[in-house]
């Protein structure tokens, strides 16, 4: 077979091309069949003989249509030396094509389409272009792409020979028109020469090789007529290439995907009038289920940022955002969109005024991201097409990037992706981002306060901001709060946040965070978190939420001094309300939280007695009812702390009157089941003795004393300790009273000495009291 290929090769050098194309079409078959060869070498032979064949012009546009099929599906050849003949072979078909003559077309034939060659040049460079974005590129990419180098240079020399051919045309008839109107005719414009053939501006390629995908990284970077070239067929080889980014198979989408990494690099700039296209097509593909293909639409992105400039790009994705760009930030666009962007400024010579414009929209179908899905997408892209700098962002650039990610931000479903863009907006803005941070902080502070971003990831983007600032992550948050906190808590000691509002979440996370500047806004915040954590219309989380703020403000020594002032409030309007017992599981938990804020608010001796006091008349009967909780030994052991602490700092304050409603709950919770209750409220005891009048109910006195020495003989050793300990508090109310007590129970009692002990002391007491008075 292979012979058989290099005997082709010898006849079509030597035979008509008008020949073979006759009666060459049962060979041109075979040869397609042998495409398909499981030897390599054969299929590199067939494909070498089918260059050799169809290098000639008739057999080339006779044949071209059947061959470019099979062609395509040696892209995916197992072996590299096909690949790379396949470079070769197209390389010369385009090369002698340019040589081909134009055909002749009949007027009524004539529909404004390509004919000859040319209806074939620009599918033939799909397929070379194919082969430069080849997975192999140590020889089949290079050497592609050094076909299509030589191509590109021999497509000009052929775009000047025609423009020469073009003005001797025109040239002659100016001459002929000139000639019939005699020479006293007036002189017309006569052609002054060939029309130039345009090549695109250099590109510096080094600026930007870091985003380069291989082989343009370690090897040569495209000419300015390879761009000019690529350029010339994008309206048909774009639409190709990004239909298949698209496709069902995976295999499409990946060389789809490394094939527009390849058409970036060579258009450079001139991608500007598709980029609404590319775009469009990018969103799709940055969520590809294969890697691969998201890695490369990314990469795409990154490099269409690098290439064009920013406000053609930040045009575009405000459109997609339903967005319009404004001086300062972006606005809500209409519903009209926009079909023609002026991509070159305007020129002006003399009296002529030139200006460049070209629809972005043609090909692509308007495009606004309405679903969550389509903006995550948008938004992800935006990430990689901010550059980073230098250079800089320029301050309304960076609006206007602001203003599209605080869009999104306000959807906690679009958060991780808008925290992409963020940093990625830091390094593309660098020290610019210090003219508008209260603005990017404040989105980073959203993204805090919630679950959807790594909070260490949050921090260090915060970090980041505060050295492009010059200040530390804790000034940030200080000088936010004094100025964010107006607007934060504007009506909210009147209107309930709603259950999505970030609010909450955010004052949550600024006042953690503030630290000591946090003290002046206290008094402002008492009547926002009544009003918020209010039991009556409040969410459950939200009352969760904010109980969980109080505790930690309550536990923050440098807001000691501020929360002292504002106690009595915190006590009165916050956490009283919410430890009112309600029924439900949430309402229970929401009953412990509000207490153990008491109990830290108490323990922290951030009350004084007399706020306490005034305050008991409230706090007596949560207190109460949360001692009698049987289904929660928490709350019962938290009230067990909460009146052992009141009872504390209160106890010259507090009347008789109000220990007459103690002492039953307390002598209850000595028969808990509980025995570390049981230990609490012997604490509880204790101090309950100490705020007792004198002259006390003696009746009363003895009842609880028979009670605690029946105790006594608690099996607990822990618990008998403390009894002991109240024991030995109770002495000096009424020491004869005690002494009788003691006397009685030891009687009674499995341990008398204990009982002993206590009488003994009580005598000695008694005898000191009365040598003293």
């Amino acid at each position: 077979k292979k012979e058989c290929c290099e005997i082709t090769k010898k006849l079509a050098a030597c035979i008509n091309g008008e020949r073979i194309s006759r009666a060459g079409a049962p060979l041109i078959a075979s040869l397609l069949a042998n495409l398909r060869h499981q030897q390599w070498k054969v299929r590199r032979a067939t494909l070498d003989c089918l260059g050799s064949l169809l290098a000639l012009e008739a057999p080339l546009l006779a044949h071209m249509e059947e061959v470019l099929p099979h062609l395509t599906g040696l892209l995916n050849d197992r072996t590299s030396a096909v690949r790379q003949c396949l470079a070769d072979v197209l390389e010369k078909w385009l090369l002698e094509g340019f040589t081909f003559k134009e055909p002749l077309v009949a007027s009524f034939d004539d529909d404004g389409s390509p004919s000859g060659f040319k209806a074939f040049e620009h599918r033939i460079l799909v397929i070379l272009l194919g082969a430069a974005a080849d997975e192999d590129v140590e020889q089949v990419a290079p050497r592609a792409l050094g076909s299509l180098e030589r191509v590109a240079a021999a497509k000009h020399e052929a775009r000047k020979r025609q423009a020469e051919a073009d003005f001797q045309k025109e040239k002659a008839r100016y001459e002929t028109k000139m000639a019939k109107l005699g020479p006293d005719a007036p002189k017309g414009d006569a052609p002054t020469g060939p029309k130039e053939i345009e090549v695109a501006d250099p590109f510096d390629y080094d600026t930007v090789r870091n985003l380069l995908p291989e082989p343009f990284v370690t090897g040569a970077t495209p000419s300015p007529l390879t761009t000019t070239y690529v350029h010339l067929h994008m309206p048909s080889v774009l639409p190709q290439v990004l239909g298949n980014l698209t496709q069902w198979t995976t295999d499409i989408r990946t060389a789809a995907a490394r094939l527009l990494r390849v058409l970036l690099v060579l258009a450079n700039r001139q991608v500007a009038p598709f980029l609404d296209q590319v775009l469009v097509h990018l969103y799709k593909a940055s969520a590809d289920d294969d890697q691969p293909v998201a890695a490369a639409a990314l990469q795409c992105a990154r490099m269409a940022g690098a290439f064009l400039d920013v406000d053609l790009v930040l045009g575009l994705v405000g459109k997609h955002l339903n967005l319009k760009v404004v001086e300062g930030g972006a606005a809500p666009a209409g519903n009209g969109g926009v079909g023609v962007e002026e991509l070159w400024p305007q020129q002006r010579t003399g009296r002529q005024l030139t200006r460049t414009v070209q629809d972005v929209a043609s090909g692509v179908k308007h495009f606004t991201a309405l679903s969550i899905e389509n903006r995550r997408q948008v938004y992800a892209v935006l990430s990689h097409l901010l550059r980073p700098s230098p250079p800089s962002l320029t301050l309304p650039e960076l609006k206007t990037v602001v203003r599209f990610l605080e869009e999104g931000a306000h959807q906690e479903e679009l958060l991780p992706w808008v925290f992409g863009a963020v940093q990625s907006l830091l390094k593309a803005a660098a020290e610019n981002s210090r003219e508008d941070w209260p603005r990017i902080f404040d989105m980073l502070l959203r993204m805090r306060s919630g679950e959807e971003c790594d909070s260490a990831s949050v921090d260090s983007t915060m970090d980041e901001l505060a050295s492009l600032c010059g200040r530390t992550r804790r000034q940030l948050y200080e000088d936010h709060l004094s100025t964010r906190l107006s607007e934060l808590l504007r009506n909210a000691e009147c209107e309930l946040w709603e259950e999505r509002s970030p609010h909450r979440h955010v004052l949550e996370t600024l006042l953690r965070n503030a630290g000591s500047a946090a003290s002046e806004h206290i008094g402002r915040l008492v009547p926002v978190l009544a009003r918020q954590a209010s039991p009556e219309d409040a969410s459950v989380p939200a009352r969760i939420d904010l109980l969980g703020l109080t505790h930690f403000l309550i536990n923050e020594e440098e807001l000691a001094e501020a929360l002292k002032a504002h106690a009595p409030a915190i006590l009165l309007q916050v956490l009283i309300p919410n430890c009112t017992w309600r029924a439900g599981q949430s309402n229970n938990k929401i009953r412990k939280g509000g207490m153990v804020c008491i109990h830290a608010l108490l323990q922290r001796r951030l009350a004084d007695a007399a706020s306490l006091n005034a305050a008991f008349t409230d706090l007596l009967p949560i207190v109460k009812s949360a001692l009698d909780d049987s289904f929660s030994p928490d709350n019962r052991m938290i009230a067990c702390l909460i009146l052992s602490c009141t009872l504390s700092e209160l106890q010259s304050e507090i009347s008789g009157d109000q220990l007459r409603e103690v002492y039953p709950e307390l002598l209850k919770r000595l028969d808990d089941s509980n025995d570390k209750i049981r230990v609490a409220v012997c604490e509880a005891l204790v101090m309950f003795f100490k705020c007792l009048p004198p002259n006390w109910s003696r009746s009363l006195y003895e009842y609880i004393l028979r009670t605690l020495f029946v105790h006594l003989d608690d099996p607990n050793l822990e618990i008998q300790q403390g009894i002991y300990a109240v024991l030995e508090t109770a002495i000096d109310q009424d020491f004869t009273t005690f002494i009788n007590e003691a006397r009685a129970a030891a009687a009674k009692s499995s341990h008398p000495r204990l009982c002993e002990e206590l009488s003994r002391k009580a005598h000695t007491l008694r005898a000191s009291s009365e040598e003293g008075a």
